[in-house]
């Protein structure tokens, strides 16, 4: 029996995995390691900057665009009768895919208005 996203070829599963992972990794060695005072125009605190706020402000209404979602779906799918079948594993990347659009949508429209 074979387990798994590669199936029965690991090398695939590996190179996969390491194409998706590099990126992040050298990204957050770079946060880590490297020193803000070395780099020319580097802001001394970038939490006070704008896009900061709009950021904060973006992903505070996704929070609540989330959770008026899922409400919503909680009731539709309370009162849809038992034999309706949901595959949990489309669940997550739904979810995730709706705050990824919403924080986007919300982040550029704030950057619009300034």
């Amino acid at each position: 029996m074979v387990f798994g996203v590669a199936g029965a070829q690991p090398l695939v599963g590996f190179l996969s995995f390491a194409a998706f992972l590099t990126f992040p990794g050298v990204a957050l060695v770079f946060a880590v390691v490297v020193d803000r005072e070395t780099l020319k125009g580097a802001a001394q605190h970038p939490d006070d900057s704008v896009e900061s706020g709009w950021y904060d402000r973006a992903t505070s209404g996704t929070f609540h665009d989330i959770i008026v979602v899922l409400g919503v779906t909680s009731l539709v799918l309370a009162f849809i009768p038992r034999d309706f079948q949901v595959d949990l594993k489309l669940v997550l990347p739904a979810v995730l895919a709706l705050c990824f659009v919403s924080t986007g949508i919300r982040y550029l429209l704030l950057r619009r208005k300034g």
